[in-house]
């Protein structure tokens, strides 16, 4: 599978070494490839995507994402909800502290740019 380039990767990798810094400083126990799927869900505009989407644009296999979504949900930063429309599909969206999370993140990376960015 090949990987997308977005042209915000740089500003996305910023915002993850954030994301890393702030659990290590935290002591929070979220499971190793935790922090992409938040900064993914943060670059939404509603804090939502599709489970599949979220698979597809991150590299994960079906189970794989799934368990990282519930370790996220018992964590209290996501909701999962099957889709109206799709009955097999489901939707991951940040939750209030899961956006306080993205947020709190994103200031530690505007803190880190350079003065003019």
């Amino acid at each position: 599978m090949s990987r997308r380039v977005t042209p915000c990767a740089d500003e996305l990798n910023r915002l993850l070494g954030a994301l890393l810094r702030l659990r290590t400083g935290s002591g929070n126990r979220l499971p190793g490839f935790a922090e992409p799927i938040l900064v993914y869900l943060g670059t939404r505009p509603d804090a939502a995507v599709r489970m599949g989407e979220l698979r597809e644009r991150l590299g994960l296999g079906q189970s794989r994402a799934s368990r990282l979504c519930a370790a996220l949900k018992r964590a209290g930063l996501v909701d999962i909800t099957t889709a109206e429309e799709d009955r097999r599909a489901s939707w991951v969206q940040l939750t209030s502290a899961g956006r306080e999370l993205v947020d709190a993140c994103s200031s530690a990376l505007r803190a880190d740019l350079p003065a003019g960015r």
